[in-house]
């Protein structure tokens, strides 16, 4: 690796903090208790990604830890278990959410991004023939899967759960921004390295989710008629789910069709949203996966040196597709476990809640 390796991690490490940053801003909160849920949640993300990455892959590589790259794999750790945890408020509340967020991350993040991306072969790809560059079947696909669990599950109403509200343009076009600036500093950390393809993957992330929650905006103003400022938020999500899978190989017309067809069918998938007066979590969650369906197909019909375009072959379409619809549903199924926890605290919450009150 060159010298320039380490602070390359670093960087983008305290840069794609920004995203959970950018959703805390976009969806205001209401709660200074979800926040504390947020960052609790977050910690525990890093923590799960430090002591796996220790305890399993330096002792399976028989070598010392690279340390800057667990701390970038730790950052990203953290940052999608407090997206799941600020997403999952609106349903449990803030004791709720981040224990399902924390359960999520050590039950269904590790494993699964372990199985998608890392320094042995990953089985995905080995399996399906799956391409994911930046790990989106883990930080996206995974985390959807089980907030639409969440979401569906009959949950007693409670009083301390935080549904977002509109908080204007301004701010959801600042939430917006620090999402697709932490989605670019990730596709940038994980390549390790600044090479050819850097500048490549720098272009894409930035005009691809851009592109992508411009369709997100389009679709929700044609097809409902109006336009919600924290879609913007969602949209940039949504973006990152689909131009993440391959980043590096996406030549101009294969990054256009990926950006807008993703950001368009997470737009509809997600019913724009739900709307002003619903809460963006199982809306995004599903736009979240049919993001990343999306780029999947255009990917394997377009990408450089490998789609449909060079090999003739139709087999990496269903590969890609494959790839999504097994990770979501083991991370639903898993999602019911994590769900099952956090219920157990809600009723104990609940319960010692009542017995304060009387």
């Amino acid at each position: 690796m060159s010298a320039s390796d380490p602070l390359l991690q670093l960087v983008t490490a305290v840069l794609v903090l920004l995203a959970p940053a950018g959703l805390l801003v976009g969806l205001p909160m209401g709660r200074t208790n979800v926040l504390r849920a947020v960052v609790s949640a977050g910690l525990v993300g890093a923590i799960a990604s430090l002591a796996v990455d220790t305890v399993v892959v330096d002792a399976a590589a028989g070598s010392a830890a690279d340390l800057p790259a667990r701390i970038l794999d730790a950052a990203i750790a953290a940052a999608v278990t407090a997206i799941v945890a600020r997403l999952a408020a609106v349903r449990l509340g803030a004791a709720g959410a981040v224990t399902v967020a924390a359960a999520w991350s050590v039950l269904v993040y590790q494993p699964v991004i372990a199985a998608v991306v890392g320094e042995f072969p990953p089985l995905v790809q080995s399996l399906t023939g799956a391409v994911d560059f930046a790990g989106v079947l883990a930080t996206h696909v995974a985390a959807a899967a089980t907030l639409i669990v969440v979401h569906v599950l009959p949950w007693p109403r409670r009083p301390d759960v935080s549904v977002p509200t509109e908080g204007g343009l301004p701010r959801s076009l600042t939430g917006a921004a620090l999402v697709l600036l932490g989605g670019v500093a990730w596709f940038l950390g994980v390549e390790r390295v600044i090479d050819a393809a850097t500048g490549r993957i720098l272009v894409n992330g930035l005009l691809g989710i851009v592109l992508a929650t411009a369709a997100w905006a389009a679709v929700e103003k044609i097809r409902w008629n109006r336009f919600t400022p924290t879609g913007l938020v969602g949209g940039a999500l949504c973006g990152w789910a689909a131009v993440g899978l391959g980043a590096p190989f996406l030549e101009p017309p294969a990054l256009v069709a990926t950006a807008v067809l993703g950001g368009a069918v997470a737009s509809a998938m997600s019913g724009g949203g739900e709307g002003r007066r619903a809460a963006p979590g199982l809306g995004w969650s599903l736009g979240a996966i049919g993001a990343a369906a999306m780029g999947g197909i255009v990917l394997a019909l377009l990408g450089d040196g490998f789609g449909l375009a060079s090999t003739g072959t139709l087999l990496l379409v269903a590969g890609q597709l494959a790839a999504v619809l097994v990770i979501a549903l083991i991370a639903g199924l898993a999602g019911l476990a994590c769900a099952g926890l956090a219920g157990v605290v809600v009723v104990l919450q609940t319960t010692k809640n009542t017995s304060n009150a009387a």
